[in-house]
């Protein structure tokens, strides 16, 4: 009996660690959703006892590492197009997913008093030195570029000039005074740029790097319109739990929580 008990103790002991076991899925996500993944990973080892493993880049260097052979189980794109790439090419297990959406600021010092009136002209300023990220390899740029578009629509030769200026900047770095300052932070403090060109979902924190930087979200006749997108590539349970959390309504409230824009709301307010 005593023999008995025992062995049924064992087997409830290995049955308890084969539980405790985490399911590990692993992610590739654009560097604007280190938070929102951050968070969806604390929800999914609470609720789904899932390991998160996650790798973060441009959304368009990481789609070219998926497109060379690399297997993670999800991507979440800050773009729609690269997901729809990955989903032509036959690679996803369901449609590319929209899941958020996100806003571009203009980020300047406040002595610099730029407004939505006079944008236009603040950024063709022959001395104004512009920073975007780059376009192909991070979303972000491509943005830029669909704004220095639509102002070359109002002005004609403005997009060549604004996308000029940009490139200027692309390869200068500054050294961040402390472990928490950021690249376009350093860049504003070095005086090596005057105008950024992001996220609005980064811009809060950068306000609160330096507070002598302020943000304005693009006008609405220049707004790109930001769309966020997940690629399904895994058949694995977990990973299919992962994406369907993402889209409900406690996937969204992590969304909405890191300053990007669920998918139930629009408009042009700043998150």
């Amino acid at each position: 009996m005593e023999r008995g008990g025992t062995a049924l103790l064992l087997w409830l002991g290995l049955a308890g660690v084969a539980v405790a076991r985490a399911e590990t899925v692993e992610i590739f996500a654009a560097g604007s959703l280190r938070g929102v993944v951050g968070e969806l990973a604390k929800e999914a080892a609470v609720s789904y006892n899932i390991d998160v493993k996650p790798t973060f880049g441009g959304s368009g260097s990481l789609r070219e590492r998926i497109e060379k052979g690399e297997s993670p189980d999800l991507f979440m794109s800050a773009d729609i197009g690269s997901p729809r790439k990955l989903q032509m090419q036959g690679r996803t297990t369901v449609p590319a997913i929209p899941f958020a959406r996100n806003r571009i600021c203009i980020v300047s010092p406040r002595s610099a008093g730029i407004t939505a009136a006079n944008l236009v002209d603040r950024l063709l300023t022959r001395n104004a030195r512009l920073k975007t990220s780059t376009p192909i390899v991070d979303p972000a740029g491509d943005y830029a570029w669909a704004i220095f578009d639509r102002i070359d629509t109002l002005r004609p030769g403005s997009g060549a000039i604004l996308k000029e200026k940009a490139q200027v900047t692309m390869g200068i770095t500054a050294t961040p005074n402390t472990r928490e300052q950021s690249p376009t932070a350093a860049l504003f403090a070095a005086k090596q740029i005057d105008i950024a060109v992001t996220y609005c979902s980064a811009s809060t924190a950068l306000e609160k790097e330096a507070p002598e930087l302020t943000s304005l979200v693009v006008p609405p006749k220049l707004d790109p319109h930001p769309l966020y997108g997940m690629a399904v590539l895994s058949n694995k349970p977990p990973a299919q739990r992962l994406a369907l959390l993402l889209l409900s309504e406690k996937g969204q409230a992590i969304i909405a929580s890191q300053g990007l824009v669920p998918l139930t709301e629009s408009g042009p307010s700043r998150p």
